[in-house]
């Protein structure tokens, strides 16, 4: 869980620019799904030499994909750079990589129109 909340701080640092409203949405991110305190978060923001490791299930590589949207769009726009690292995650998950665009896409435009990362994972096993 560590590696795997470590690599939403990666999408903070996408686009080059530490945002305030980025970092508030890892936070809450990390407290609410992950279980981890602003203490913990901060320690290890300082410690980020752990490994990445990706979620196994399909509706928890979903949810990570979400959250990942959600940093993404807290600024309020999406940078080239944080809409390849999406695509690289997706890849790295182990979808096809023709598929990554779409992917991507698909999930932006669902925490932009503030669907539930519920109701995604419903649109996915339909």
């Amino acid at each position: 869980m560590r590696s795997r909340f470590l690599s939403l701080y990666q999408m903070v640092l996408a686009d080059g620019i530490i945002d305030a409203a980025e970092m508030e949405t890892l936070f809450r991110i990390g407290q609410e799904n992950y279980g981890i305190t602003s203490n913990q978060i901060n320690e290890l923001i300082r410690d980020t030499d752990t490994s990445i490791s990706y979620p196994d299930t399909l509706e928890d590589k979903v949810r990570f994909l979400y959250e990942l949207a959600e940093i993404a769009w807290a600024d309020g726009s999406i940078d080239n750079s944080e809409l390849r690292l999406l695509e690289k995650y997706i890849v790295n998950m182990g979808f096809e990589e023709s598929n990554s665009k779409a992917i991507a896409n698909f999930m932006l435009n669902e925490v932009k129109d503030k669907v539930t990362v519920e109701e995604v994972i419903k649109k996915i096993d339909e």
